[in-house]
């Protein structure tokens, strides 16, 4: 917990530091932003079967803070409460009518988020309109796991003990200013591990939990700049 709070409060601290100096000047305003996230964890088998792995939607919402820079570009840097998972289905032997895993199953996290979005765009119509194409590295502090993995089940508490806590990637993407607002689409890009590469026994069964399983997907927000 402390290295969450530390990673919150320094995002805090270096991005709210500017705004009494800049925010007159036309450089610097701050907004809020939500959203919708799809995602999946790549390193899962889906046994032969279409349709066993789906896409989880969680949501995204927090603060963004907008540096205006020269020749386009811009610098986004944001604080972002972000849902991520992994949704099952049932799963039937191949060519038979035997239903090894009957129930639907989720797994989803919790994590805090720091986007530094670096954009270039052009200008249309006095700045009215902008599109613009963006690359988001970020690190994030994941709070908190919950839900089953091919139906063996995780509550919040056993589940911390699994979860690689420190999360760091990079994003995708494009969008486009209309007035104050700002519709955008990026595709991110977990690049360390959801889980510590060992195995767990949960429930009394063994579960494989490897190094390569790592959440990506689609990110579509909107936000609004005061």
């Amino acid at each position: 917990m402390k290295k969450i709070f530390a990673i919150v409060s320094l995002s805090v601290l270096i991005m709210t530091a500017p705004a009494v100096s800049r925010a007159m000047d036309g450089v610097f305003n701050v907004g809020v932003r939500a959203g919708l996230n799809f995602t999946n964890m790549s390193g899962l088998n889906d046994f032969g079967q279409k349709d066993f792995l789906k896409t989880y939607t969680g949501f995204n919402a927090g603060l963004v803070f907008n540096f205006n820079l020269p020749l386009g570009f811009e610098l986004n840097p944001e604080i972002l409460y972000v849902q991520s998972g992994q949704r099952y289905g049932e799963y039937r032997i191949p060519g038979m009518n035997q239903v090894v895993l009957d129930e639907p199953s989720t797994f989803r996290s919790g994590a805090i988020r720091v986007p530094i979005n670096l954009q270039w765009g052009i200008g249309l119509f006095k700045d009215f309109i902008k599109p613009y194409l963006v690359v988001s590295p970020y690190v994030g502090a994941v709070l908190f796991g919950n839900g089953s993995i091919l139906n063996v089940d995780f509550n919040t508490e056993s589940v911390n003990d699994y979860l690689n806590r420190f999360q760091y990637g990079i994003g995708l993407g494009a969008g486009i200013y209309i007035w104050r607002f700002q519709l955008s689409f990026k595709w991110n890009w977990d690049l360390n591990p959801t889980f510590k590469s060992r195995e767990y026994t949960v429930l009394g069964q063994t579960v494989e939990l490897k190094n390569n399983n790592k959440f990506n997907g689609g990110e579509l927000s909107l936000a609004f700049f005061f």
